[in-house]
């Protein structure tokens, strides 16, 4: 139990990017999803930029939608926009 609460709680912590960006805490990046998407985060990492995108830092998400469909996202861990959604019953998981 005081594991969990420990993992917990590095998770609400920001973290630091290149030359000490702040990044958004990962509960934020899967409540800016959560408010787009109806589901549930199956997976997250965190992962570079791709050179076409417009952030150093990114979440990659998998999302677990109602109809058991896996939407893999990216989201800036910067400023919160979103990069990519892909994936079967991306347009039926909309809110």
């Amino acid at each position: 139990m005081m594991r969990r609460a420990a993992i917990l709680l590095l998770l609400a912590l920001p973290l630091a990017g290149p030359a000490g960006q702040s990044l958004l805490p990962l509960p934020r990046a899967v409540e800016i999803v959560a408010e787009r998407y109806h589901g549930r985060m199956i997976e997250a990492r965190v992962v570079p930029g791709l050179d076409d995108e417009e952030t150093s830092v990114a979440y990659e998400l998998r999302w677990l939608t109602p109809a058991n469909d896996v939407l893999r996202i990216r989201i800036s861990a910067t400023d919160g926009g979103m990069l990519l959604v892909e994936g079967s019953g991306m347009i039926a998981a909309r809110k």
